[in-house]
């Protein structure tokens, strides 16, 4: 059975049906640690979808791309930088040399088979038929390189998944540069004015995503039920990197704008630009669990931001929410700049089982936990709505002592009437905050609930609520797994394994 190291709380919860003796456990090592010790890492992870939302994230621990070992279907269409456009057949004797002609000869529900290799196609892989599939040959790795960028060339994203192109998957692929290394095309904002259709039920999954000039992944408005599991995401932002990156520049690892049932799993985030994920725009029904995100100079994940107006839908989100009943769970977050979750004009928000470790430790902006503020281009028919009915418990938040930002803040600006972030108070308990050699601080700056970098207890009284939760160090081994009893239920639930 494939082996992963959780929690004493998990353990206790799934030895009800699975006897505690199948899994291998590593010795707890020193509080924050951090450092690489051997770890039983899991196999290939449940399909999860939106659909079990409600339900425990599942217990894969494996975060980043699988091995590339599955079968390639029989009747696959085949491609090599060897091959030759010319008198291709698409068999694995007489494959295509170009992935884009490849696709031209595709069918719906057809698999184009990469060899191994390096494949430049000048613009973008622009797949424009439903249920495609692209992926590398078993065993062997392909990747899309776009480093050699010519704006003349009108050069676009990596793959480019078309508004007809509804269904289709990239596995076991990496993709170099692009504007976007993998986009997902929308009629939001063109053509038939009432066609909003967008590129919808996409799988990106196993697949390693970098170096793109701008956003990683882009989900534009009305993509829906777009998968992205088990990657490796980094480097967003190269068109940014004569500055250095302080989080300001708009490049994100994964940028949703408006697009519904998105679920991220799994996923290894790192050295991000600016936010490593964030879901705004009215998107509804997001997941986003089980990853491991480490060093964003923006937020780590944000549920909701600030958009436009243009891209809601204001027949479904009449209050132009940021974002509906998006769930946070079980993620580990180490060293970002501003916060490490962020809440924005959300609505039914739920934040539970995360772990923050050296979070907003940039020194200038947000909190570990931040109730942020929605403008939406300052427009006089915009709703910028408060958070609405948070639900946030059983995460760990852990901060060195240099980190001088409170643990939680609630923002407010006096600016077009005045704008609180929050409406009402969270519902929130049982949550472990530790700053090592400090105490920590929460604040709340709605004018008719102040409470400047008050403690625990103040904070507890000020919002009626937070029980259970504590300020204790919670002992974190070098998989920032607590091993201190007191925080037993919190935090992520099992370890988060690159590799």
């Amino acid at each position: 059975m494939t082996q992963i190291k959780m929690s004493k709380a998990l353990r206790v919860l799934l030895s009800v049906v699975i006897p505690v003796g199948l899994f291998v456990f590593v010795p707890l090592a020193a509080c924050s640690a951090g450092e690489d010790v051997p770890t039983a890492q899991s196999g290939a992870g449940q399909n999860n979808t939106s659909a079990n939302v409600a339900g425990m994230p599942s217990t894969d621990g494996n975060v980043g791309p699988r091995a590339n070992t599955g079968d390639d279907p029989p009747n696959g269409i085949y491609v090599s930088p060897d091959g030759n456009d010319s008198t291709a057949t698409g068999s694995i004797e007489s494959p295509f040399k170009s992935i884009n002609t490849a696709l031209e000869a595709a069918e719906p529900g057809d698999t184009l088979i990469l060899r191994g290799g390096t494949y430049r196609e000048g613009i973008n892989v622009r797949v424009r038929i439903p249920e495609i599939t692209i992926k590398s040959a078993k065993d062997e790795w392909a990747v899309i390189d776009l480093t050699t960028y010519d704006p003349g060339a009108d050069e676009d994203s990596g793959v480019y998944f078309d508004v007809d192109s509804s269904g289709g998957t990239l596995k076991n692929v990496e993709v170099i540069g692009g504007f976007y290394a993998v986009c997902m095309e929308t009629k939001w904002d063109w053509g038939d004015p009432t066609d909003r259709a967008g590129a919808s039920n996409i799988t990106i999954e196993d697949c390693i995503l970098h170096d793109s000039r701008y956003d990683t992944i882009k989900v534009k408005p009305n993509c829906n039920n777009i998968t992205i599991r088990y990657n490796e995401i980094y480097n967003s932002g190269q068109a940014f990197t004569a500055n250095t990156p302080n989080g300001e520049d708009n490049a994100e690892g994964i940028d949703n704008v408006n697009g519904d049932n998105m679920v991220v799993q799994n996923n290894y985030i790192h050295d991000i630009c600016s936010n490593a994920i964030y879901a705004k725009g009215g998107a509804t029904g997001v997941l986003i669990e089980n990853n491991r995100i480490e060093r964003a100079y923006g937020g780590g994940i944000l549920i909701g931001f600030d958009t436009s107006p243009e891209f809601f839908d204001t027949n479904v989100n009449p209050r132009y929410y940021e974002n509906i009943g998006g769930v946070i769970r079980n993620n580990l977050i180490i060293d970002t700049g501003w916060e490490g979750i962020g809440l924005y004009a959300s609505k039914d928000a739920e934040v539970y089982n995360n772990t923050l470790v050296n979070v907003a430790n940039g020194g200038q902006y947000h909190s570990a936990l931040y109730f942020g503020l929605s403008y939406q281009d300052w427009e006089p028919y915009a709703g910028r709505p408060a958070n609405v009915n948070p639900h946030i418990h059983h995460n760990i938040i852990c901060q060195p002592s240099s980190i001088v930002l409170p643990m939680i803040e609630i923002r407010y600006s006096e600016e077009l009437g005045g704008l609180p972030a929050l409406e009402g108070n969270p519902t929130m308990n049982d949550n472990c905050y530790f700053i090592d050699s400090n105490v920590a601080a929460f604040s709340d700056y709605r004018p008719d609930s102040i409470l400047e970098k008050g403690g625990l207890a103040e904070w507890q009284s000020h919002i009626n609520g937070d029980s259970g939760s504590l300020e204790v160090d919670p002992a974190l081994d070098a998989e920032y797994l607590p091993t201190n009893p007191e925080c037993a239920s919190m935090g992520i639930l099992f370890a988060l394994t690159i590799g």
